[in-house]
């Protein structure tokens, strides 16, 4: 290399690390492209790659620039040991309630991780600053690559604090792992080992996640002093209800994602079988439980009136056309289950609002909730009720194929409720809806049997015209 080069290559390693002093990652990233072609054959270039890499974990080429290090410094545990926790943030990036994937950034991080470790010299593998941060790095790692790992996950994390227990970063990262395997006690004694662990004047992106963690495995065990004084510790006042858990007034609503698959009623353009997702809103009772105020349709672990517990870190922000913030949490366990009555419901209804209307008619204490409407083109009779009576069908009107629930407490008068849906073809024309979970509920066999019947009619009406959504 000439001297030119030489002293635009010293520039650029000059350049990255002020930008790294700064804060900016990818302004470092920026100055050391230029470099790129050594990458693979410089080790000091590779090792601030790598520390860049770590701090801008959605890096385009992180992946690509990671597997190209690893290959070359794969034994060097001054570069391998950022280049996985490059990885490991990357792999982070996934929501952690979405499926694990097989390969990728975690794949690769565990592999590298391993394969490091079992070519440390033995005075190497006793010390915490390298095998001690590869064996935490190899625990997220095999976190983030499910249930299957879990041990193996758990194990590393031992074995690293069994070199250094002093590390709150290290006894936080156990806790996590145990928190999303839904061992709360675990995870509680692990992250009060780290709150215990941090340093005076530790900087609040080191000791928030700690305390909110605390708090969510706190509420989780009913411990609600012990949630009450994290969120305190975060300048959130916080007292304990009657039934133990923490208690935050003021907050505003929520949305939590939750898992679901098909409940048996329809199929379509989501397949009945396939997992996915619903969004229910949430009223907090403190930032990390509440209870469940709109249900899902199809089967969850979760519902209306459910009190929930979610992760502390958001999986997307989004706002409303007032411009307001709603945040929404993935899911972590329901702590108790609502004693509400919820009947699923499919309906037709000539205009947008009609299926509502009659809400009217129903018990003052029961709520409609519609959540799916399709635009269908069906006879006039058959929109009337007479689904299951043989008749000439006349030309289609157009009318909307609606699904939706019916939700009230457990005190709610069935058989008002009964009555009034079988009354709603007589006082609402144009409108059909059944609800077959009333009479089910009611021990009303025939009528639950014909209710039903209606629903796989409809339900075909909406197949034919190309789906409902499960």
């Amino acid at each position: 290399m000439n001297d030119s080069l030489e002293r635009a290559a010293a520039a650029a390693l000059e350049s990255a690390r002020a930008a790294l002093h700064g804060g900016d990652a990818e302004a470092a990233l920026a100055a050391l492209a230029p470099l790129r072609p050594a990458l693979s054959i410089d080790a000091a270039l590779a090792q601030l790659w790598a520390e860049a890499l770590r701090r801008a974990p959605s890096h385009a080429a992180l992946e690509q620039d990671a597997a190209s290090m690893l290959a070359a410094f794969g034994r060097d545990p001054s570069i391998v040991i950022p280049t996985v926790a490059a990885l490991v943030a990357r792999a982070e990036l996934r929501a952690p309630d979405e499926p694990p994937l097989r390969e990728g950034a975690a794949a690769l991080a565990a592999h590298a991780a391993q394969a490091c470790l079992e070519a440390l010299s033995p005075d190497a593998r006793r010390e915490a600053t390298i095998a001690g941060y590869l064996l935490v790095n190899l625990g997220g790692a095999l976190r983030l690559l499910g249930p299957e790992r879990d041990a193996e996950a758990v194990a590393a994390f031992e074995q690293a604090l069994a070199l250094d227990a002093t590390r709150a970063g290290w006894w936080f990262d156990l806790g996590v792992c145990h928190k999303w395997r839904g061992r709360f006690a675990e995870a509680l004694a692990a992250t009060q080992r780290a709150r215990e662990r941090l340093s005076a004047g530790a900087s609040p992106s080191v000791a928030r996640p700690i305390l909110f963690n605390l708090a969510v495995c706190a509420t989780a065990l009913g411990q609600g002093e012990i949630a009450a004084d994290a969120f305190a510790a975060l300048g959130i006042p916080a007292t304990v209800s009657r039934g133990g858990l923490p208690r935050v007034e003021g907050l505003a609503p929520v949305e939590v994602r939750v898992p679901t698959r098909g409940a048996g009623y329809t199929s379509g353009a989501v397949p009945d079988r396939a997992l996915g997702f619903e969004v229910v809103r949430v009223a907090p009772l403190s930032p990390v439980h509440g209870v469940v105020e709109t249900p899902t349709f199809r089967d969850a672990p979760v519902d209306y009136g459910d009190v929930v517990l979610w992760d502390a870190a958001p999986i997307s922000v989004r706002r409303t056309p007032t411009g307001a913030r709603i945040a929404c949490f993935p899911l972590l366990e329901r702590l108790r289950k609502g004693d509400e009555c919820r009947f699923r419901f499919i309906g037709l209804q000539q205009k947008s609002g009609d299926i509502e209307q009659i809400a009217e008619a129903l018990p003052t204490d029961a709520v409609l909730v519609v959540q799916e409407e399709r635009i269908e083109h069906v006879c006039p009779r058959c929109a009337a009720g007479e689904v299951l009576t043989r008749h000439e069908h006349q030309p289609p009107d157009e009318h909307r194929l609606v699904t939706g629930k019916i939700v009230g407490p457990a005190s709610l008068d069935l058989r008002a409720l009964r009555d009034a849906l079988e009354g709603v073809a007589r006082t609402h024309p144009g409108v059909f809806l059944v609800a077959p979970g009333v009479h089910e509920a009611l021990g009303d066999t025939a009528g639950a049997g014909k209710a039903h019947k209606a629903w796989s009619g409809l339900e075909r009406t909406g197949l034919k015209r190309g789906g409902l959504a499960g």
